[in-house]
């Protein structure tokens, strides 16, 4: 079932996703963190506003590249919006994950001092965006060129 041919294009497509995926979701941070006023590291909602702006750029480039020209326009726009969910979900969910290990002990039992190193954190948010862009944009094609024949 596999060829040659799919398998060239998707290698290609998986390299353009990974560049695309890691330029975007980094240019987004940056700028808009610079931009924005965004909430206090002790908020809430401070990982969650991190993880959507760069798992909203990084899901937008992985959903370019594995852009599929035969699909339908509605095809088109529900695998763009997933690829953005899937990029943004999985990057809060690292961040939260990530923020429990580094000052938070897991049961409750130690609160410490938040300490939030931003290249750490950028590291780990713009990894787990694009990883999670890039994988939901394949899937998604795969299931497209396998069951459907477009390739």
């Amino acid at each position: 079932m596999l060829n040659t041919e799919l398998l060239i294009i998707v290698t290609a497509r998986g390299f353009l996703g990974l560049f695309l995926a890691a330029i975007l979701g980094f240019g987004s941070w940056s700028v808009i963190r610079d931009s924005i006023q965004t909430p206090n590291s002790d908020s809430a909602l401070f990982f969650l506003v991190q993880a959507a702006m760069a798992g909203g750029g990084a899901g937008m480039g992985a959903a370019v590249a594995w852009w599929n020209t035969q699909s339908s326009r509605r095809v088109h726009w529900l695998s763009a919006l997933l690829t953005v969910a899937a990029a943004v979900v999985v990057t809060w969910l690292v961040l939260e994950i990530w923020g429990v290990y580094t000052y938070h002990a897991l049961f409750g039992g130690v609160y410490r001092v938040p300490v939030i190193s931003t290249s750490d954190m950028l590291t780990k948010m713009v990894t787990a965006a694009v990883l999670s862009a890039n994988t939901a944009a394949a899937a998604l094609y795969m299931y497209r060129a396998l069951r459907h024949r477009e390739v």
